[in-house]
């Protein structure tokens, strides 16, 4: 069995971020080779990356560089390419480039095209427009002739989040099925706390980037006795370490750019409630909601769009995207321990939702489905 995958990225960014993930374009090991198609000239060696192939053999093919106009150009040398590896399945995480190349092969070749969903597309597109309007034609170009030629083509679609699925529809796709990002249950459930990080701790974890809004987490600490860890990195590092400094919190509010994968559960394990106030229209319950869920916390979240809330409406604290409101609710956890533990509980029932071995079976059948059917 082979899978041709079209990813979004070089494997060697997902490699540099830390983000390379067991049996990730392999699930239950159900196929023999995985070859990635690769739009660089140059990536990583495939040892480095094995384990995201699982026991499948990897084979990293690089294009090179190929922008959205000259993608006919090179469509042509691409079909060779599929056609000589002969895949059973053909999958890709975008509707855009990447995504158009897959559709294309699937559509020359016969061959079955999984195309799985990570964002709110048109969401993203409107956040564009305010801060880039040359991009925001480019994307308005996608809109009207790439995506939703991808995503009528797609044999079969699978979304991250619920909020994603208008999107799907309004393009003409079929209603795509609702799977989670997959994390290690087992891992995250039973971490070890870190004795020496201060104590209550409030954990937050997610890229440093306008659309996490870290700014509110931050003030939110202001009036709360209590320490706070954000994990992350990201172009808005600098601008939040002016803010700790503004506000006087150096010594209540760390940022620690990363920490070792295998590491990061026993920081969820060491912390009291997790706070993110990330932007609910562009994601449901991003992973480092599940997986601080996993390890057990509370979690205080933005309220999500009416109808989008991801069964968290008894186990999350939903909150207005502001200071005060953080402040005020992350407080509710922090003074009464009893509904913290109780919470904390809930939590890790829901988290297994998301466990890999739940989200991988799924994949694997999803497979097995599409090519008996080719």
């Amino acid at each position: 069995m082979k899978l041709c995958v079209f990813p979004n990225d070089p494997l060697k960014s997902y490699y540099l971020k830390g983000e390379i993930k067991d049996r990730y374009f392999n699930p239950n090991n159900f196929f023999d080779e995985v070859h990635i198609i690769s739009f660089v000239d140059n990536d990583i060696e495939e040892s480095k990356v094995k384990t995201i192939a699982g026991n499948a053999s990897l084979q990293i093919h690089c294009v090179g560089k190929i922008g959205l106009k000259e993608r006919e150009k090179h469509i042509q040398r691409i079909i060779s390419l599929i056609k000589k590896i002969d895949p059973d399945v053909i999958r890709a995480y975008n509707p855009r480039l990447e995504g158009w190349y897959a559709a294309t092969c699937s559509d020359k070749l016969k061959i079955p095209f999984f195309l799985s969903l990570h964002t709110q597309y048109d969401y993203r597109r409107k956040l564009t427009k305010k801060l880039n309007i040359k991009k925001f034609f480019a994307l308005k170009y996608t809109e009207k002739f790439i995506e939703p030629y991808v995503i009528k083509k797609a044999s079969k679609i699978t979304i991250v989040f619920k909020i994603i699925e208008p999107y799907v529809i309004r393009l003409g796709g079929k209603k795509p099925e609702l799977l989670y990002n997959r994390i290690d249950y087992e891992r995250f459930s039973n971490a070890k706390p870190i004795d020496t990080l201060p104590k209550p701790l409030v954990i937050s974890v997610g890229n440093l980037i306008k659309e996490k809004n870290h700014e509110c987490v931050i003030k939110a600490m202001k009036n709360l006795d209590a320490y706070c860890l954000i994990i992350g990195k990201g172009v808005h590092q600098s601008k939040l370490l002016k803010l700790i400094k503004k506000e006087n919190l150096e010594n209540k509010i760390t940022i620690k750019e990363s920490v070792p994968h295998n590491e990061i559960q026993n920081y969820y394990k060491s912390a009291n409630v997790f706070a993110l106030a990330y932007d609910p229209e562009l994601e449901g319950i991003p992973m480092p909601i599940m997986e601080a869920m996993a390890a057990g916390l509370p979690v205080v979240i933005p309220y999500p769009k009416e109808n989008y809330s991801d069964g968290l409406e008894d186990i999350a604290i939903f909150s207005k995207r502001n200071p005060d409101a953080f402040s005020k609710n992350i407080k509710k956890f922090l003074d009464d321990p009893i509904l913290q533990k109780k919470i904390s509980q809930k939590s890790q029932m829901k988290a297994k939702d998301f466990d890999n071995v739940r989200i991988e079976k799924r994949e694997s059948e999803i497979y097995s489905e599409l090519i008996s059917k080719s």
